[in-house]
């Protein structure tokens, strides 16, 4: 019978991990971050004490379930430790969105999920008052061609700048962008900083509209060149089956493009990060050190 009662003594589970490298996603290896289970319902708490150092260490893991009748139940049974579900303007009464090609609908001029043309990396949600805390994606059908989960972590981008344009960074703290899609408009910074976790809210295509103050301007089309150049990028297929978790503050996602007459299929879910499990996870990343004018202050 699956508990709550994870000892963080017992399984040396340290919730306050810190990588001492900085996290390079195209250095990954995808099987020491994927969890094999029967279902997330009845997962053991080794592989729950494993899910969160794995989820600690890299911002994200896979979860690898076997078949079931109805696969969404996997997916839905994540919110127990993820947090409540916030719903998107496009998901089912139960919370789920699903992310397939609709071809000729005006819902695949407005939502890039819905569409096979790729999907510029970005975090979920920044056209929101509040942003997801959580993604899950599970793969129903995976195309044959194309359609590839891209990865890159916050954490880079930040150290990217930091080495290269430390004025540019520090100006991301203190200029906060507007971004809006339809009726949506959230206002905030591509970095901000909290109990000294480092958060990044980033999207830059042509579906969401963006209000960029000029001291950021250059940084943000820096950005946008950079987490895009797929030699920055961990590149995969999700297979069927399989649900990736991510921490929306500290990992951009995206996917590449595919046929239009190929089918591909995946569920996703959005979490507020609140729940009876969360002082078992960190989200956001600590970064190695702080913007130079920072540290000079």
């Amino acid at each position: 019978m699956l508990t709550n009662n994870i000892n963080a003594d017992q399984y040396k589970l340290d919730v306050n991990v810190h990588n001492e490298e900085i996290l390079d996603a195209t250095k990954l290896d995808l099987n020491q971050l994927t969890i094999k289970i029967s279902k997330v319902a009845e997962i053991s708490n080794s592989d729950l004490q494993r899910l969160f150092e794995i989820f600690n260490k890299f911002k994200f893991v896979i979860l690898e379930c076997e078949p079931i009748p109805n696969l969404q139940e996997n997916l839905l049974a994540l919110q127990k430790y993820f947090g409540s579900i916030k719903k998107h303007r496009l998901s089912a009464p139960n919370g789920i969105s699903t992310i397939e090609n609709l071809r000729d609908s005006s819902l695949a001029k407005t939502y890039v999920a819905t569409s096979n043309i790729t999907h510029f990396m970005h975090t979920d949600g920044s056209f929101e008052m509040e942003p997801p805390k959580i993604v899950a994606m599970q793969c129903e059908v995976p195309s044959k061609t194309g359609g590839l989960s891209q990865i890159i972590y916050a954490e880079t981008v930040y150290e990217y700048l930091r080495n290269n344009y430390p004025e540019e960074l520090q100006n991301l703290f203190n200029y906060p962008l507007t971004i809006t899609r339809g009726d949506q408009t959230g206002k905030r910074a591509i970095f901000t900083e909290y109990e000294d976790r480092m958060f990044m809210c980033f999207r830059a295509d042509a579906i969401i509209s963006v209000a960029i103050p000029p001291q950021v301007e250059r940084a943000y089309n820096l950005i946008k060149n950079y987490v895009n150049d797929t030699n920055n990028q961990l590149i995969f297929q999700l297979q069927p089956h399989q649900i990736i978790i991510l921490d929306n503050a500290s990992v951009l996602h995206g996917r590449t493009s595919f046929p239009e007459n190929e089918f591909r299929k995946l569920n996703r879910l959005h979490f507020n990060g609140v729940s009876e499990y969360s002082h078992y996870f960190q989200l956001g990343f600590i970064p190695k050190s702080k913007p130079l004018s920072s540290e000079s202050n």
